[in-house]
């Protein structure tokens, strides 16, 4: 499970807001994305989130 603490440190790759940890993402608000958890390491590349509302990869 990724720590908690982590999160004091990282951020949204896109808008550099606060990220929330949601089951096995991170989800920024403000950008209405979710970034996967794979293995317990977080996937920051915006090209691999997906839409807040959508189970599908968001278009770059």
């Amino acid at each position: 499970m990724l720590d908690k603490k982590i999160l004091d440190f990282i951020v949204c790759p896109k808008c550099k807001g606060e990220l929330k940890l949601e089951n096995e993402f991170l989800v920024c608000y403000n950008c209405q994305l979710k970034y996967p958890i794979k293995n317990d390491i977080p996937i920051l590349l915006i090209e691999e989130a997906q839409n807040l509302n959508e189970n599908t990869k968001k278009e770059v």
